[in-house]
């Protein structure tokens, strides 16, 4: 790259970081591209040379997160042994994603709720799609893995199925577990270990063998912290 290029990528990441942080803080009605050329010392207009709309930036900074998560699902697919091992191995990938960047999980889940795909670039919306595109890939690897290796029945649901709701029932527990009322009501004590418990009960309702009963998951939990995620402090026993 030339210096020129080197120069624009650092502003652009520069503009990425404080929108990041404000999004957080402000929430999308609140942001303000004003607010973030303030904080970044450069002018609106140098702002608008890399980003065409707020909703243009803030789709940058949601697939700048979720390129951080499809990265830990491509490393979660290596982990060498039973498919139902592997799908477990992109659970913990899921769980190490919430902890390691919980404030990119917010932004991700912030854009989600706002109205403002068709007003970002197609530029950023093919960049997004791409990195959805890659975890999406990674479950359907293990998925048929499962299929292939008969630890999965076929006839259960269509693969793309089946990891959509691998993929509902980890967000949709960690965003439920979130909740002051909901960890009340439930005893939650543990928003980690609820997300991975409701992922063990839908594989196994879906009957992908070994059922958590029939097999010493403890030891691959351990075995994917330490060949796949060294860095994972939070797991127990590290």
């Amino acid at each position: 790259m030339t210096r020129k290029d080197r120069e624009r990528m650092a502003r652009e990441e520069l503009i990425l970081e404080h929108a990041r942080r404000l999004l957080l803080s402000q929430g999308f009605q609140g942001f303000s591209l004003d607010d973030l050329a303030k904080a970044i010392e450069y002018s609106k207009g140098t702002i608008y040379l890399h980003f065409q709309s707020k909703e243009d930036l803030a789709l940058a900074v949601a697939t700048a997160a979720l390129k951080e998560r499809a990265d830990l699902f491509e490393r979660a697919v290596r982990f060498r042994g039973k498919s139902r091992e592997r799908a477990r191995a992109i659970g913990f990938a899921c769980c190490h994603f919430m902890v390691a960047y919980p404030e990119f999980f917010s932004v991700e889940m912030m854009m989600k709720s706002q109205s403002f795909w068709e007003k970002a670039s197609e530029a950023r919306r093919q960049a997004n799609s791409m990195q959805a595109g890659r975890t999406f890939r990674a479950m359907m690897e293990v998925v048929h893995a499962g299929f292939e290796s008969g630890d999965l029945p076929r006839d259960r649901m269509a693969a793309e199925h089946i990891a959509i709701a691998m993929a509902s029932v980890t967000v949709g527990s960690h965003i439920m577990s979130q909740v002051p009322e909901m960890r009340l009501l439930a005893g939650i004590d543990d928003s980690i270990l609820i997300v991975r418990q409701n992922q063990d009960l839908l594989l196994d309702g879906m009957q992908w063998s070994p059922l958590l009963a029939e097999y010493d998951y403890q030891a691959t939990d351990f075995r994917i912290r330490d060949e796949i995620f060294p860095e994972a402090t939070w797991f127990p026993g590290h």
